[in-house]
């Protein structure tokens, strides 16, 4: 899932968060940002936005930086990319994947407060990541100051409450999710974003939804290596235990064996104009 801002790392670990943007969580969300449905939303995305060549693009919560990559190609030598993420390993893996590219900069910085003069960029991206920032409206102040009038905004984030997940076990398939809401500031951020952005000073020129669906529990697939994490995450929180946890995943394995495995989620894609 593709955040880091500075402010979602502060309100997890006031939580006893687990999700650390260490190295190794990175390599793991590396392989999940390499999931054929990411990837998909990565094409919706970056189509949505259409970076033109000369354009300056700025990318928000970089992550290990899939989407820079695509920015920097999309820009050319003539155009040029910033990514930020609070997460020093997320900038340094994010640097290396773009090392051939000598149009994108690199900046440890946190949403609400950009590193950025005013007026500057043609377009920004941010995916997952205002979901995990406590104060959404300065964060969306400060992406409107550094776009420059009529420059546009692509955002992605999760209404988590739309998971479908079948469990033959309802009420700790309930339990468990409860559980993982606590991984972030804002669950169902979605269903509210619309009016903050144009409180911001934005035109909301487009709404998508990008689903995702799973029936077969593959390795590659997302809900195969978000069970890993929530699995992780869970424990210890709201009473459920690590053999609670356990079996859970065991669960869900055990219906992938059987054929009736099915994972449903819903994220939802924004575009808006500064005004």
């Amino acid at each position: 899932m593709e955040r880091g801002v500075a402010e979602a790392k502060d309100f997890l670990n006031a939580r006893g968060a687990l999700l650390q943007f260490d190295e190794k969580a990175l390599r793991h969300l590396e392989v999940t940002y390499r999931a054929p449905e990411v990837a998909a939303q990565r094409r919706v995305l970056l189509e949505a936005v259409a970076a033109r060549p000369g354009e300056r693009a700025l990318d928000i919560g970089c992550g290990p930086g899939f989407v820079t990559e695509e920015l920097a190609r999309a820009v050319g030598s003539a155009g040029a990319v910033h990514a930020m993420d609070n997460s020093e390993s997320s900038v340094a893996m994010a640097r290396q994947r773009c090392a051939a590219f000598s149009n994108v900069q690199f900046e440890l910085a946190g949403a609400t407060q950009l590193p950025y003069p005013n007026d500057h960029f043609d377009l920004a991206v941010s995916t997952q990541v205002y979901e995990f920032v406590p104060d959404v409206p300065k964060a969306l102040s400060e992406l409107h100051r550094v776009l420059r009038p009529g420059g546009r905004a692509a955002i992605i984030d999760t209404d988590w409450h739309t998971i479908l997940w079948h469990s033959t076990d309802p009420i700790r398939m309930a339990r468990i999710l409860k559980a993982w809401d606590e991984h972030l500031a804002h669950p169902v951020l979605p269903r509210t974003l619309i009016p903050m952005l144009r409180d911001a000073g934005f035109s909301v020129r487009a709404c998508k939804v990008i689903p995702y669906l799973d029936t077969e529990y593959k390795p590659e697939g997302y809900s195969h290596n978000m069970t890993k994490t929530l699995r992780r995450f869970v424990r210890d929180r709201q009473g459920i235990t690590n053999q609670e946890a356990e079996a859970w995943a065991e669960e869900l394995q055990a219906l992938a064996g059987a054929g009736n495995y099915f994972f449903c989620l819903n994220r939802c894609l924004f575009l808006a104009d500064k005004q």
